[in-house]
């Protein structure tokens, strides 16, 4: 893992931008004046993408990232062409031209977004469906289980970025017929759960080929576990502070997006707590029976 130690680091790097322009900057918005990082919505959607990417190839490798990536971008464009001709998928709605340029009724921007968020949420769902951060190998059940759980990880993100940028201030797409969530009709939180739960049961399976050559081989990698789990709140903590998201969102967020995350914290510190334990019992010298850990060791 040493050599991949700078892949790393440029995904911290890339997620300390995102944080200073998106948190940090419209948090002291009111007392000093930040400069901010040119190219909005679009740029900082670049950016976490990249975040996403720099990290996998480091938790995942290269191979692991390529089909990950690309699985996600052609599935997730592919519900969404069908979404927007038909209104079966997610319901009746279209893209304005906020988002910039499409691949057929599509903005080039909406995939790289889905991959953006999936990765954490992948990352989150592992730590909560199995205490660790990257799953290989395992039973169609289990693969099933987490797919679900990453899916439902994933859309509770989308019960709050929905309402901002189909919202009055952005407009990024707009729902034709409405419905009761802020205007959003509930089929499209179905669509997003067929959606993820589609790339996630995909990857997981193709996946099943292969060890894990990055943090599945790295357990004691906590610091590079909890980049990605950061990312997940920092995004939440970005579109609160957004100024356009509407004033339910500062409940439905931090509890939607907040219980996964408190989940996935509470996993990555219970398992640096044992391995603290494991270690003071190594270099004890001590031999024998161990003492009974706090913290029952993971079994998938």
């Amino acid at each position: 893992m040493t050599r991949r130690r700078p892949i790393l680091w440029a995904s911290a790097a890339l997620l300390a931008v995102f944080t200073y322009d998106s948190v940090v900057r419209p948090a002291l918005g009111g007392l000093v004046a930040l400069p901010l990082v040119p190219g909005g919505l679009k740029v900082l959607t670049l950016i976490l993408t990249l975040f996403s990417v720099a990290h996998a190839w480091y938790s995942l490798g290269g191979r692991g990232t390529a089909i990950f990536f690309w699985l996600s971008a052609l599935i997730s464009w592919g519900y969404e062409q069908v979404g927007v001709m038909t209104g079966l998928v997610f319901g009746a709605y279209h893209y304005t031209d906020y988002l910039g340029p499409k691949l057929g009724d599509v903005p080039l921007l909406i995939p790289l977004a889905w991959f953006m968020m999936i990765y954490p949420s992948y990352v989150i769902a592992n730590l909560i469906g199995a205490g660790r951060a990257e799953v290989t190998g395992g039973g169609v059940r289990g693969l099933i289980g987490l797919a679900a759980i990453s899916a439902v990880v994933m859309t509770a993100w989308d019960l709050v970025i929905d309402p901002i940028l189909s919202g009055p201030s952005a407009r990024a797409w707009i729902w034709e017929t409405g419905g009761p969530y802020f205007g959003i009709p509930i089929q499209n939180y179905w669509g997003w759960l067929l959606t993820t739960f589609s790339v996630y049961l995909a990857y997981r399976w193709l996946s099943r080929g292969w060890a894990g050559d990055g943090l599945a081989q790295s357990r004691a990698d906590s610091v590079a576990w909890t980049l990605p789990v950061a990312a997940y709140g920092l995004m939440l903590l970005a579109d609160l502070l957004s100024g356009a998201a509407p004033a339910g969102l500062v409940v439905i967020g931090p509890i939607a997006m907040g219980v996964p995350l408190v989940v996935a914290v509470g996993r990555i510190l219970g398992r640096s707590c044992r391995r603290r334990g494991d270690g003071g019992i190594e270099r004890s010298g001590v031999r024998g029976k161990r003492p009974r850990r706090p913290f029952p060791e993971s079994r998938t």
